[in-house]
């Protein structure tokens, strides 16, 4: 659905000017002339976006924005003004202005801007669509990527997803071996199947293979009654073992014999079960190196690694990062029961510019955190954690939190004064004083 676009400007040419841009980026165009037609479109047709003059006949540029924020306080407005001060920059950024555009009217200027909102716009409807695919909920998760490294790692999943081998994923703590391993599953002629999930690294030993074994009555104290193992109740699906790294020798000798004979001995048992289930396998360090250590049997790694898969960290997946941060917001967001809310633009920087040591499982806790903190239409910087947000190239306020006034007008000045490209005559107009005046300001300034 492509976005509307309310331009509110006394200039006729100016407005065609303004409309041509917002139209090239992508914007339905309504213009109205003075702020009294302008607050009547807001009524009745409840535009998307408002551009309006800060001086106009009929109510200004400031009423208008009060008015529309009324309306609906998620509309973004944009300010254009050729006698910007520090004063009605602040109450049009108390207003909820989202960008100050200075006449003369810069095109480059307007356009990144208008390209900043109709990039706005595309997330919310990506976000509205990904919501709505959360709630049908599937079961299984279908993955795509833009990353080639991840692209590799798919590719090599759809391959073998048909097949009976069993499969070892290779990656670092978080990166997604469980989503990618139940991917797996989904595309394979088991997915109607069980899919069952050990965590081995959670498990004390004995406990792990009373998990994955499962055990006669007597067999040990406390087991009063048999029990099957996940093996058994994943007959006909699949068995993701995570973590296996982390097993002891005597269980990984248990687990080569069943992938040898497709047969399980519970603990206590002499009987042999027939089993026929896929597994799928995952470490978090090299099972070669754990070969070498002595951690890990040989005989069992040839085994297992019939077709290993490496799914890459996050930092080697920056062109996913923003297509997997819009995922997780729909789903997190449709599971607490509230809007999905799109990434600010300063905050989507800093989650591209971030290395995510703990990779997808650090993302999305990130972004669960930021839902709940957000309390704008976006999720924006102060929603991050300090270690993405305190970063030392993080964009600073422009003059300060603490800023005194006359802070705030230096600040001002210094910025129309390099729109201008230091034409003090121009920026003295645009500001609304005398040279002189500006020239004095200035000297106080430097002192």
């Amino acid at each position: 659905m492509t976005p509307t676009l309310l331009i509110a400007e006394d200039d006729a040419a100016l407005a065609r000017l303004a409309a041509r841009v917002a139209e090239e980026i992508g914007f339905d165009v309504v213009i109205r002339h003075d702020g009294n037609a302008a607050r009547c479109v807001l009524e009745t047709d409840a535009p998307d976006a408002l551009l309006t003059d800060l001086r106009l006949p009929g109510c200004d540029g400031l009423d208008l924005l009060e008015a529309s924020k009324t309306l609906d306080p998620q509309r973004p407005v944009l300010l254009m003004t050729g006698y910007a001060t520090p004063m009605n920059a602040i109450e049009a950024f108390r207003l909820g202005v989202s960008d100050v555009l200075l006449k003369p009217f810069d095109l480059d200027a307007a356009r990144a801007a208008l390209a900043r909102l109709k990039t706005m716009f595309d997330q919310k409807s990506r976000l509205l669509q990904l919501t709505e695919q959360v709630v049908r909920s599937q079961k299984s998760a279908h993955l795509s990527a833009l990353s080639p490294a991840m692209q590799g790692a798919l590719e090599l999943a759809a391959q073998v997803a048909g097949s009976p081998l069993p499969v070892l994923l290779e990656g670092e703590t978080g990166v997604g071996k469980g989503v990618l391993a139940r991917h797996i599953h989904a595309l394979s002629p088991r997915a109607g199947g069980p899919f069952f999930t050990l965590h081995c690294g959670a498990l004390p030993q004995t406990l792990l293979e009373s998990e994955l074994f499962g055990f006669e009555k007597g067999a040990f104290s406390g087991a009063t009654a048999k029990k099957p193992g996940l093996l058994e109740l994943a007959a006909g699906g699949t068995l993701f073992l995570d973590e296996i790294n982390s097993t002891s020798l005597d269980a990984q000798t248990r687990l080569l014999q069943f992938i040898q004979d497709k047969q399980v001995f519970r603990i206590g048992g002499i009987k042999p079960v027939k089993v026929d289930v896929r597994l799928i396998l995952a470490a978090n360090e090299s099972l070669k190196d754990c070969v070498r250590a002595g951690r890990f049997r040989e005989d069992l790694y040839y085994r297992i690694a019939v077709f290993p898969i490496t799914v890459p960290p996050l930092r080697e997946r920056r062109d996913d990062l923003t297509a997997l941060a819009e995922f997780l917001i729909a789903k997190h967001a449709a599971e607490m029961g509230r809007p999905a809310l799109p990434l600010a633009a300063d905050a989507l920087d800093r989650i591209l510019a971030y290395a995510w040591p703990g990779n997808v499982r650090e993302l999305e806790n990130t972004l669960q955190r930021a839902l709940v903190l957000a309390q704008d239409e976006q999720i924006g910087l102060a929603d991050l954690p300090a270690e993405l947000r305190d970063r030392p190239d993080a964009p600073a306020c422009p003059w300060g939190e603490s800023a005194t006034l006359a802070e705030v007008e230096s600040a001002w000045i210094k910025r129309t004064l390099e729109h201008c490209g230091d034409n003090r005559t121009q920026a003295a107009k645009i500001l609304g004083i005398d040279p002189s005046t500006l020239w004095r300001k200035l000297k106080e300034a430097e002192r």
